[in-house]
């Protein structure tokens, strides 16, 4: 996939469930359209959906939903496929990090995301086992452990990952896990929000999370190779296969590699 000529890089931005996080997404869409830029705020369940459509959701409707806001965005006239990143939070975190091995993706920022199990993929969200829920969230896991970890292995563009210093759902053991994951990404960063809630309910943390975001995505997109990253296939789960990850071959031959060439810098 080439770069279009004199086209604009764009964004895909992923809300949490529990915070639609407008008001972030309506700061960063005007710093970025003055700049020339194109964003689109996936239509992914958040607080602001009737209970009933919330209730009966599933991590296949969200990846669905996610795939065809993509699509959407990047067949715009004006989008250079080459140039098009996703910022994903919490539920929208885990969600835009499965969408790198679907679609291409240039650029990718990750805040405070989520993890679930591989298992009741098609389960309403909000029926999971919270235990089960609550262990993935507990312990170190390889990227051959967790669907959405190996997603991330395979990942070979820059990775902003983001953390919340009072974070109370996200335990830290999960970013962890997200970074040690990122093996294979040309440049990966880790940065952690001093003081910051998981909400950022704080103005000047959501002001300092809004200017840094902004700054490294113009960045990126100046830095950004003329030519997309395709996706890569996911390896095969132990559990039954999500439908939008359908693969062919066993666990070890799609094992990520054990070493990569991340070049971890601090983010300025």
């Amino acid at each position: 996939m080439y770069a279009r000529q004199g086209a604009s890089p764009a964004l895909l931005v992923c809300p949490g469930w529990d915070d639609d996080g407008k008001d972030q997404f309506d700061a960063m869409n005007e710093l970025l359209s003055a700049q020339g830029w194109r964003c689109l705020r996936a239509g992914l369940p958040d607080e602001s959906w009737p209970a009933d459509i919330r209730a009966r959701t599933t991590r296949e409707d969200s990846m669905q939903q996610l795939l065809g806001d993509y699509d959407q965005l990047v067949s715009h006239a004006s989008v250079d496929p080459a140039r098009v990143g996703v910022l994903g939070f919490s539920y929208g975190g885990y969600a835009a990090a499965l969408l790198t091995s679907l679609r291409p993706v240039g650029f990718m920022v990750l805040r405070s995301p989520a993890i679930y199990p591989d298992d009741e993929w098609r389960t309403p969200k909000q029926l999971l086992d919270q235990d089960a829920v609550d262990a993935v969230r507990q312990h170190r896991l390889a990227p051959g452990e967790n669907l959405v970890l190996d997603c991330c292995c395979r990942f070979r563009g820059p990775v902003l990952l983001i953390e919340s210093e009072q974070d109370e759902v996200i335990p830290r053991t999960v970013i962890d896990n997200y970074e040690a994951a990122f093996r294979q990404a040309r440049t990966s960063a880790r940065w952690m929000l001093a003081g910051a809630d998981h909400r950022l309910t704080q103005a000047s943390a959501r002001d300092v999370y809004v200017a840094g975001v902004v700054s490294w995505l113009v960045r990126q997109a100046e830095e950004a190779p003329r030519t997309a990253m395709p996706p890569s296939p996911p390896r095969r789960s132990q559990h039954p296969t999500p439908s939008p990850f359908s693969c062919t071959g066993s666990a070890s031959s799609r094992a990520c590699p054990s070493a990569g060439t991340t070049t971890c810098t601090p983010f300025t």
